[in-house]
């Protein structure tokens, strides 16, 4: 029997988006799940307080950290993490999660994303090359199945798994790219399976205010990078080293391509690309010492 559900929503300038998620949710409780509101800045959000509604604050800005908190916050058999620019698509979204956890070596569940990223009609919810770094995901698929990775808009764990492997690493700053992906890894690295399920739907409003995706363009190619290589620096096996570069150099070619008079490509994307592979690789060496969840706090 699953005990309880912590419903986790961290949020970062979007306090009417909270407010709205937080109503559509309360129906759906049952006795022993609580929602946890990690808010991070200034803005407080306009929530009222209960005994299954309840608001943590979370500073600085840091998703993996608010994540963290929320954790340790809550005492749910499983923890369910929904984005703030979230909203239901059906009035199941709690119970698809809890169902898939009466497997016991299922330790993690990704829910389905309507998102515009994603093709509803390839078959498999994500993928990985680990021999060039390329994840493909699909959140959108409509097949139930084992996966490899999870999205951090509608995902679930049990909270043991979780615990085992130290929750999220908090090095994964500002957009907080692949901090998610870091946390499947391990914990398919340490035995647990992860299910993806085509009934626990969401829909992925991606608002271009507030959250991980404020700060510009620049920035936030600067960040994408640094996160990019300091994952690969985790997780890239040695004989990989030169494709994965060679596929992120690409990648990098890719993303700045702007005509700018007799420029291909715009040197401040390029710029801000290799300064963030350099960053990245910078933080792995110099934070030996990992920032995960740490229950006293």
């Amino acid at each position: 029997m699953i005990s309880g559900i912590d419903v986790i929503i961290p949020t970062f300038g979007r306090t009417h988006r909270v407010k709205s998620l937080t109503d559509s949710l309360i129906s759906q409780l049952a006795e022993n799940d609580c929602i946890y509101i990690v808010w991070q800045g200034t803005a407080k959000p306009d929530v009222r307080e209960s005994r299954q509604v309840r608001l943590v604050h979370s500073s600085p800005p840091n998703l993996p950290r608010a994540r963290n908190k929320g954790i340790a916050a809550g005492m749910g058999e499983i923890i369910l993490f929904l984005d703030d620019d979230v909203e239901m698509l059906d009035k199941c979204l709690l119970s698809a999660h809890r169902n898939p956890y009466f497997e016991e070596d299922v330790g993690a569940v990704a829910g389905f994303v309507d998102d515009p990223l994603f093709n509803a009609r390839n078959a498999v919810p994500s993928e990985f090359d680990e021999t060039t770094g390329e994840l493909v995901q699909n959140f959108s698929c409509a097949k139930s199945q084992y996966t490899v990775s999870v999205m951090g808009a509608n995902m679930s764990f049990r909270r043991k798994a979780l615990l085992a492997v130290n929750g999220f690493d908090e090095n994964f700053t500002k957009n907080a790219l692949w901090e998610e992906i870091d946390l499947a890894f391990r914990m398919r690295k340490a035995g647990w399976k992860i299910w993806y399920c085509a009934d626990a739907r969401v829909r992925h409003l991606r608002d271009a205010e507030g959250g991980c995706r404020s700060g510009g363009r620049y920035a936030y190619c600067f960040n994408q990078f640094a996160n990019t290589a300091y994952f690969a620096a985790r997780h890239a096996q040695k004989k990989y080293y030169a494709s994965w570069f060679v596929f992120w150099k690409y990648r990098l070619e890719f993303l700045s391509r702007r005509k700018i008079g007799w420029l291909k490509h715009d040197p401040i994307i390029v710029l801000a690309g290799n300064a963030g592979e350099c960053g990245g690789i910078v933080r792995f060496v110099a934070k030996r010492k990992r920032q995960f969840l740490k229950m006293d706090d």
